[in-house]
Order: C-alpha cells, then structure tokens, then sequence
C-alpha cells in the first residue's frame, strides 16, 4: 500500500515514516471547530524567514544564558549560530563530524537532539543525542569553551548508548531539562513498521519511551527517585513513560509546566499529547495508533485500559503525514497567539494550533515549507526549521502587510497599544510616508495627552489629525511650521521627528556630537539627545539623514523605543 503523496523516500524518513501494513484508509475526521477562546483570527498566523543557507535543519535550541541566540541543530552533525539580530554567524558551534563521536547520517540517522544545562551559562554544560556508527542511539554530555562560542569534540563524555542497529527509522531525538531539572529522553521505537519487536510496550526496552536521568556533569548520570523502574533486575532505570512509536519534538509549556508530545503515526494517524509530567504513563503504541486501536487489545479513547489518549489527531488527507511538534507561545510580542500550543506535518506543511487548555486541532496557514521542527527563544518567541535550509519565526501580527517588514515587533505594539489601527482594513502600510498630522495623532495616543477647546491653525480645518495637532501644540511638543500653520499633511523628516520625539519625551540633553551630516541642522541638539537615549543609531555609519522620510515602520519603532526609554 503507497502513501498518498509521491514524496522522496529519503526526506519522509527523517521524521518516523515507514512503509504501512495493509489497512483500510480511514475516513479523514472532519475539521475541529475552533477554540472559542482563541484569539487568533483567519490566516493571521505566519511565518517570517530569518536566514537560510541551512543545512538539513532538525531543530533549535536556545542557552538560557542572557546571549539570546539560537542554536540551529544540522542533521549532518553541526550546530549553526544565529545571533539576537537574526544573522547566521559563519563557523560551528559545535562539529560531530571528526572526533571520537562516530557520528553516523543519512535518512533518519544523525545529530538529531541537543539541550543546554538549566545553568550553562555557568558551568557552560550541553548535552547531544545522535546516531553513531551501525545506528545504536548515542546520549553525550559536552563542555563549551569559556567564551561559551563553542563546543569542542574532545570534550565529548557519552553518558547512555542504546542499542539500535537492526532499522535505520525512528531514531527520535528529542532531549529536554524539565521543570524538575532532570533530563528528559524521547526515543523512537526502534523502526521498521508496525513495531515488529514490540519495543513500545515492553518495559524491557528503552526504546519508544520517555527517560529521565540526572545528569551529574562529570560525565555520567544518577537516577532520579520517582522513576517508576528504579533499582530493578534490568537496565531499565531510567523509564518514565512508554507507549511512543518516533516522538518527533516534544516541550514543556514555560507557563503550566505540561509537556506536549507529537507521536509520528504509522500510515493513518499523527497525535498530539498533552500531560501533566507525571511518570509511568502508557501513551498506546503499539496498541493503538492515535485513538485508534492498532494491534489491541483495549480501548484507544479512554485511560480506562491503561492508555493515555491524545488530546488531537489528524488523518493523512490533504496530503499530511507525518507531525512535527512545538511549543505554547509564551512570548509578549503577539498578544492574540499567547497560550497557543502551535505545530505543523512535515509533508504538508500545514501549521495548527490547540489552546493550551483545548483540544481542538485548529488549521491555520499552509506554508509549503518541510516543516522538520520548532524551537523556543529565550524571550518565548517560536521559531520553525525548514529542512531544506531555512528558519523561520512563527509570528501573528494584527497586519497582513507587515510579515516581512523589520519592524514587524514595533508595528504589532503599537497597534496592541492601541496607537493605530493601521491605513485601513487588515493594512498598516510600513512603507508609506508619516506626514505631521499622523505624527500628530501617534503622539498623542502614546503620551495620552489631555484635550483642548483651543484651535491653533487655520490650515488643519476638516483634517481627521485636527484634533490630535491642537493637543500636540497645547502641550508645546510643535509651534507648527510658521505662523498659524502646521502643514498637516507635510512629510515627517527625521530631523522633524528628533524634535518631536525629544519633546514629547523629554530627553536629556547630551554633549555629545554623534553625526556627521546634521552640522548646522535645526534639529540636530534633539538629533543628539535622541541618540544618546539609544532611541535611534542613524541611517549608517555617522550618518543621521536629518532631510531623509520617516516611514511608518520606522514611526513604529521610534515611538516603541522612546516609550520604554
């Protein structure tokens, strides 16, 4: 029986697919209603490509250690850096490919996990999961140098080797630090299809499990009390829970401490589990197959045959196949995705989300991209590898025109700030020019300055910024552009806008002369005084552009700036 898709074989093993038995094909479930309390509208999830030249990404990782950068996880045995500023630096942080490691690639196979120590940034410990020669699962802890840039080989000290030589399929990959601080291990079941040596259900493999270890970071590990096996007569201490036929990223919500699985199905149905962490639990491979019975016995639906169910499922219609887990967004930048959990299938590229407390599976954007993992950085924005080489940040901008702009983060504050509503329908035109009545009207939504009966202009008659001007110029941030004039609907330059900002604002005044192109300019004290509150650092180099257009993007970030100065 063939997929549904003429996929590359290749590129569909890296995330669990095997060749199916011969079952019926199940009716695809109809659509989930969406959660009423999901905030998101249609279509308003999306993605935003940070850099690419990639190769074969399979996840990202952030240090938790203040530096902000995303640690890009290469199947081939390599980990890329991309810096708080979003540019990919050149070099490895870390290169399996020499050394002792023995590090084996291809199809599934290959650097497939990492997770930095809860407390790296001082004692700069990391931890690796990957393929070595003849396909056994390799658990290795490593010591980054002391600038923590990088992480050389030879401080390489296997902690966990699990057999795995007979199927080259369903490796897993995922490493965690939970909540408790211990060291979370998502292993596949061993591969081929079907299960065919039982490892899911048998508490005597540690294959398609989830293992709990406490790492001691001098190159080996204890057992955590709690582990439901511990100080038994097998090598079997290190189970918490079974039942996973290839988990293909797993996370803990940073807010409610669950952890959500994303279990890749056999030929019909792709789960998504969320638990409170608790040990021993049965997640039903190979039993059940989602919440459909596989190979039995019991109920598939239910806790009451020693399952736990998954909270969502869907079918391979449309051309899905196989899940890719992720995260519940945390972040502050995009109100209305907070306390989503969001995930994607690898083969479709279809993204969804489920409310952290829901369980409906709700579509929300199909990307097209070969959707092979999310990441969380520090600051809980979510991010998507690509496997062909991108990543992108997942982002839901109250805009439709802003995705791509670089100041996409402003633009949503301002607009949750209640300081625009965009230039008409789902529009914010980032690109269009600020004139002095808009200035106006930002201004004063930002300072919420108080209203006046007082009319100062005689040009701004009938104009929709009359109001905001004469409370711009009741609070003395303008005196207009000569005269009884303000020139409403002027160009903002960025000399204009130093002025305006440093007024509205009130910036200390600096000594410092920072450009070289203001000399003699009106502006060019507010220039100053803007810059030395780090609220602007020019147009490049020493150059300010005081004559240059303020556009609406760069309003946005002026203004976000000098708010939280």
């Amino acid at each position: 029986m063939h997929r549904r898709l003429p996929l590359i074989i290749a590129a569909l093993l890296l995330v669990g697919l095997s060749t199916p038995t011969a079952l019926a094909a199940p009716a695809v479930p109809a659509p989930a209603a969406q959660d009423a309390s999901a905030a998101l509208s249609s279509g308003q999830l999306n993605i935003k490509l940070i850099t690419s030249g990639l190769s074969s990404p399979v996840g990202v990782v952030n240090a938790g250690d203040g530096t902000n950068r995303l640690f890009v996880i290469e199947q081939r045995g390599t980990v890329r850096v991309v810096s708080a500023a979003g540019t990919l630096q050149s070099g490895f942080f870390l290169d399996l490919r020499s050394g002792s490691a023995g590090i084996s690639t291809g199809s599934e196979r290959g650097l497939l996990g990492l997770a930095f120590h809860p407390n790296f940034e001082s004692n700069r410990k990391l931890f690796v999961y990957y393929t070595r020669a003849g396909g056994d699962l390799v658990i290795a802890e490593m010591t980054a140098n002391a600038g923590r840039t990088s992480a050389p080989v030879s401080s390489h000290d296997t902690l966990l080797v699990i057999e795995h030589s007979q199927f080259g399929n369903h490796n897993g990959g995922q490493l965690l630090f939970g909540p408790d601080g211990n060291l979370y291990i998502f292993t596949g079941d061993g591969g081929d299809a079907g299960d065919p040596a039982e490892n899911g259900q048998s508490t005597s493999s540690l294959l398609g499990k989830i293992l709990r270890i406490d790492p001691n970071l001098n190159g080996g590990y204890d057992i955590p009390s709690g582990n439901p096996f511990a100080g038994g007569a097998t090598a079997n201490d290190p189970l918490w829970d079974i039942g996973l036929r290839n988990p293909w990223r797993a996370s803990f919500d940073r807010d409610t401490d669950q952890l959500w699985i994303a279990d890749v199905g056999q030929g019909s149905w792709e789960e998504i589990n969320r638990v409170t962490n608790t040990a021993n639990r049965n997640f039903g491979w190979d039993r059940c197959e989602g919440k459909h019975v596989f190979e039995g016995p019991g109920s598939c639906t239910s806790s009451s045959g020693g399952i736990t169910p998954p909270i969502a499922e869907y079918g391979h219609g449309g051309g899905h196949c196989s899940v890719t887990g992720g995260f519940v967004y945390r972040g502050d930048i995009f109100e209305d995705l907070v306390g989503q959990y969001v995930l994607g299938d690898y083969c479709s590229g279809q993204m969804w989300t489920i409310g952290a407390t829901s369980t409906s599976l709700v579509a929300r954007r199909n990307t097209s991209a070969a959707i092979s993992s999310f990441g969380e950085a520090e600051d809980g924005e979510i991010y998507m590898t690509d496997h062909v080489g991108r990543l992108y940040r997942v982002v839901a901008p109250p805009f439709t025109d802003v995705v791509s702009s670089k100041f996409i983060d402003d633009i949503t504050w301002l607009a949750q700030e209640g300081i625009t509503s965009g230039c008409g329908g789902t529009l914010f035109c980032p690109n269009g020019l600020v004139t002095r009545g808009q200035m106006a009207t930002f201004l004063v939504r930002a300072l919420n300055l108080p209203t006046t009966s007082t009319d100062y202009f005689t040009d701004d008659e009938g104009n929709t910024h009359e109001n905001s001007i004469n409370r711009l110029r009741a609070a003395g941030i303008t005196s207009g552009c000569g005269g009884t004039r303000f020139c409403p609907d002027g160009i903002v330059t960025r000399g204009q806008m130093a002025s305006f900002l440093v007024r509205g604002f009130d910036l200390p005044a600096t000594g410092t002369d920072y450009f070289t192109d203001d000399e003699g300019n009106t502006h060019e004290a507010n220039i100053n005084r803007l810059r030395a509150s780090a609220i602007t650092f020019g147009c490049g180099g020493t150059n300010f552009c005081p004559n240059g257009s303020v556009t609406r993007g760069q309003m946005a970030a002026f203004l976000h700036r000098a708010v939280e100065h």
